[in-house]
């Protein structure tokens, strides 16, 4: 079965797939005369607006925190050791790259579901789903993006995240991954049933202490490895663009390898063209929706460029990306060379994921909202099977879900993309 998965997940990210991806990062950098630039506004508004809810809708910070709640973590640090792991240390080009070039998505995306949300008795409904059949009269693509949001919750914000906390925990206290499930599921639970200020407040309390603390963890490690940094950087870069075959072909070269890891856990890290992150922007207060799509962008730039990046280069700088190919033993064998390594390692994986797990049950609840036109019970259900997969998560290997998870993000990004091109002209 996994083999199956695996050629799925190999076909479906294979070139046209990594071209379209990028061909959209470049043409709306273009379109949009390099909205990369308004980066430092969109960071300076962010730390300036309201951070208090209102009865109209969540704050800018507080939305874009939990956008970051429900990209940082796991794809940061499990993603990237993983994308070492198989594609080499090229990969970290391509993430840094793909991430550069995905602001302008994100921008778009966001800019467009703004423009599109509409507001109901119970607060703001849109996104990609609402778009596609409201405006583009496509009912059937509505659905299967609906449907692929479902999908990739499960895995991608449930099982990936679920089984990186009770990963860490038992590598790090060898508590029973049982009592481990149980605690972690129960917390989880709390915030999966409950609304998007309380997801919001949650992910404004986690997601800032977490980066800091993950931060001064990377600058301690680059201090240790300070002699090898610039040899790991030129190596990246090498290998990036390395068209020796390994397994027959052109396809088969080190930088196609590295590159298809780069993109797709670049992709997996920042969400940039899936369309997931907008069914949170929704609910923002912020009228202005050129402001608010330019602060929801930076949070590619913080994820991608500067944190998956950062670590990249200290998993190659470390020189033991090759000693295994778990990339949770692989991270926690560099982060034990500072003192108290694990430790913050552990409470950085467990924080940042606890933080995604709320945070992709919303996406998903959207989903069900719009497929059954907002019927609770449906909704409970729904969170019912994803506190379950929470359980199933933390007590399993997940090897096939990650590949799971890839291949729903694609579903996911053709409808966005789509939805995007069909609508390029409105997007200022």
């Amino acid at each position: 079965m996994e083999n199956i998965i695996f050629k799925i997940e190999a076909l479906i990210w294979g070139l046209p797939l990594i071209a379209l991806l990028m061909i959209t990062h470049i043409y709306f950098t273009i379109k949009l005369k390099f909205p990369q630039k308004n980066l430092p506004k969109g960071i300076k508004n962010m730390l300036i607006s309201d951070k208090k809810n209102s009865a109209e809708g969540i704050s800018s910070f507080k939305s874009l925190m939990t956008i970051l709640a429900g990209t940082l973590g796991t794809g940061n640090i499990i993603g990237v050791s993983t994308a070492v792991i198989i594609g080499g240390p090229g990969s970290i080009f391509w993430i840094c790259i793909s991430g550069l070039f995905a602001v302008s998505t994100k921008y778009a995306e966001t800019y467009i579901a703004l423009k599109y949300r509409k507001r109901t008795k119970k607060g703001y409904v849109g996104g990609a789903m609402y778009i596609l059949k409201d405006r583009l009269g496509n009912t059937k693509l509505a659905s299967f993006f609906a449907i692929s949001v479902i999908l990739a919750t499960f895995g991608m914000g449930s099982m990936i995240q679920s089984n990186a906390i009770s990963s860490s925990i038992y590598n790090t206290f060898d508590i029973n991954i049982n009592l481990v499930a149980i605690c972690v599921t129960i917390i989880c639970a709390y915030t999966v049933f409950g609304n998007e200020r309380k997801i919001s407040n949650i992910s404004t309390a986690i997601i800032p202490i977490t980066t800091v603390v993950y931060v001064i963890m990377c600058v301690g490690l680059a201090y240790i490895f300070r002699s090898n940094i610039l040899n790991a950087i030129s190596l990246i870069i090498t290998e990036a663009f390395k068209f020796t075959s390994v397994s027959g072909g052109v396809l088969g070269s080190i930088a196609i390898i590295a590159m298809k890891e780069g993109l797709s856990k670049g992709l997996f890290s920042n969400e940039a063209g899936l369309g997931s992150s907008p069914l949170f922007d929704i609910t923002v207060k912020e009228n202005n929706i050129k402001k608010q799509s330019i602060i929801s962008s930076t949070s590619v730039f913080i994820d991608t460029v500067l944190l998956c990046t950062f670590t990249g280069i200290l998993v190659v700088a470390s020189g033991v990306y090759d000693i295994t190919n778990n990339p949770v033993i692989l991270v926690s064998e560099i982060f034990s060379r500072i003192p108290y390594g694990n430790l913050m390692l552990t409470f950085s994986i467990t924080a940042f994921a606890l933080a995604t797990i709320p945070c992709w049950s919303y996406y998903g609840a959207s989903g069900v909202k719009y497929l059954f036109k907002s019927k609770i019970s449906y909704e409970i259900t729904y969170k019912l099977l994803y506190v379950t997969c929470i359980f199933i998560g933390c007590i399993s290997t997940v090897g096939s879900v990650w590949s799971l998870s890839n291949i729903a993000n694609a579903l996911m990004a053709i409808p966005n993309i789509y939805m995007m091109f069909c609508l390029r002209k409105e997007i200022v």
